[in-house]
């Protein structure tokens, strides 16, 4: 009769076999590029809240707004060395509450309908027209249209193959706009390679980055013209598939601190706005 390892030394190698996997992969250099399948999509949902808060004239108000959006991503070939992907919106909605009232909830009609996108090998949008022609109405907000929520989807990677503890730094900006709105962010990311390891099976990097910068946006509601800029700063983590070439889950907290314009009333207040989100792939 053969002898059963007993539950503890079963545990302990384990434990051992595991440890020495991690040190292995940490040690080892990688290059980590975007490179979604053609023929089935992954699929992202993606959930968000801000708490803006505008001081007015000595008293405050604050309007919170929770969206939604969900989509599937993959290959549509490349294009001089860069990666056209096909997105395809399986969900969008926005409620937005003050104490004004509330609106919004889910944008009828959207389901199904896709666009297309060119991102660099290291995830940069340089082509955001596809998503541009896809408008929408979201209640109480007006019209807009998918580069609101695509123009930074995709978080940045190393340009050079990097392994654990590797740090690198990028600056870049990126440009949306909608039938209402343009903003401009310009950002400073510090990036770090925390480690690589194995999640449900698939070797994964996780990167850790802070971000500073400014917002510059101008948009019209309800026939006036508003301007807010300001400072951020924010914080994101990233789990990156390795081999598979696209990111299973990002997170991300950033905090405004500007002002907000309305030169038709010759008004100029203080604003903040403090947004987390959340994108988990499958």
């Amino acid at each position: 009769m053969k002898r059963i390892l007993p539950i503890s030394v079963i545990s302990a190698v384990l434990t051992i076999l595991l440890t020495g996997i991690s040190s292995t992969l940490n040690s080892q250099e990688i290059s980590l590029k975007y490179n979604y399948p053609a023929d089935k999509g992954v699929k992202y949902v993606m959930t968000s809240t801000m708490a803006q808060v505008m001081d007015i004239q000595g008293q405050t108000m604050q309007t919170d707004v929770n969206s939604v959006f969900g989509c599937s991503v993959k290959s549509a070939g490349n294009q001089n060395g860069n990666i056209a992907v096909e997105v395809t919106v399986d969900t969008l909605g926005q409620v937005t509450s003050s104490p004004m009232g509330g609106s919004g909830g889910s944008v009828a009609g959207i389901k199904g309908k896709s666009c297309k996108l060119t991102i660099t090998p290291d995830g940069k949008v340089i082509d955001l027209t596809g998503a541009e022609a896809v408008t929408f109405n979201v209640e109480g907000s007006g019209e807009s249209n998918l580069s609101s929520s695509l123009g930074d989807f995709f978080p940045r990677l190393p340009l050079t193959a990097v392994k654990a503890g590797d740090t690198w730094t990028y600056t870049d900006s990126t440009i949306t706009k909608t039938p209402t709105t343009n903003m401009k962010v310009t950002d400073v990311a510090e990036n770090k390679i925390e480690g690589v390891e194995l999640i449900d099976g698939i070797e994964c990097a996780r990167i850790k980055s802070t971000h500073t910068g400014v917002m510059t946006m101008s948009l019209q509601a309800q026939g006036m013209d508003i301007f807010i800029k300001g400072p951020y700063t924010g914080t994101s983590e990233c789990i990156f598939a390795v081999k598979e070439g696209y990111f299973l889950n990002l997170k991300s907290a950033t905090s405004v601190k500007g002002t907000l314009d309305l030169p038709s009333m010759g008004m100029n207040m203080p604003i903040t706005m403090d947004m987390k989100s959340e994108c988990v792939g499958k």
